[in-house]
């Protein structure tokens, strides 16, 4: 998931924007939907947007904050996917573009072309995606992805 709507700019510096009340509300919504999915845990960037993002979905799960999430890209992201434990079956990550757009697009590359070149155009503010696959979370380490299938993409 991208982080929901924030501020231009904030005089702390890009790490500290916030929600705007359109953000909060856009996660809000987001929130009904990814309770649906059965979310159980969530990796989120430690900005203050991203943080937010996830206070406002109002998920009732243990989260996980990293600022590799918020400094490094998709390799580092799949990295810490690849990380979790058995016990989790529905992973949330909530972070930033360009990022989040272009893991999107590499996760979605095999099962959707058209969404995975989509996403890298057009994937706004408290968008999310949802993926299947079968294996462990650590079958996504290697970078084949040929076993993730794109379940859908959730535009707001």
């Amino acid at each position: 998931m991208r982080h929901a709507k924030t501020e231009a700019n904030n005089v702390r510096g890009d790490k500290a924007r916030e929600l705007t009340a359109r953000g909060i509300q856009d996660a809000q919504e987001a929130g009904v939907e990814l309770r649906a999915l059965g979310v159980d845990y969530a990796l989120v960037s430690t900005a203050q947007r991203t943080r937010q993002t996830f206070t406002a979905l109002g998920l009732d799960v243990p989260a996980e904050f990293q600022d590799v999430l918020y400094h490094d890209g998709t390799e580092t992201m799949i990295q810490r996917i690849a990380e979790m434990g058995d016990d989790v079956q529905c992973l949330l990550v909530v972070g930033h573009a360009p990022t989040i757009p272009s893991l999107v697009a590499q996760l979605a590359y095999a099962s959707n072309r058209a969404e995975a070149d989509q996403a890298q155009c057009h994937f706004p503010t408290s968008t999310f995606s949802s993926f299947t696959f079968e294996g462990d979370w650590d079958s996504l380490a290697d970078g084949d992805f040929g076993h993730v299938r794109l379940d859908g993409i959730q535009r707001r």
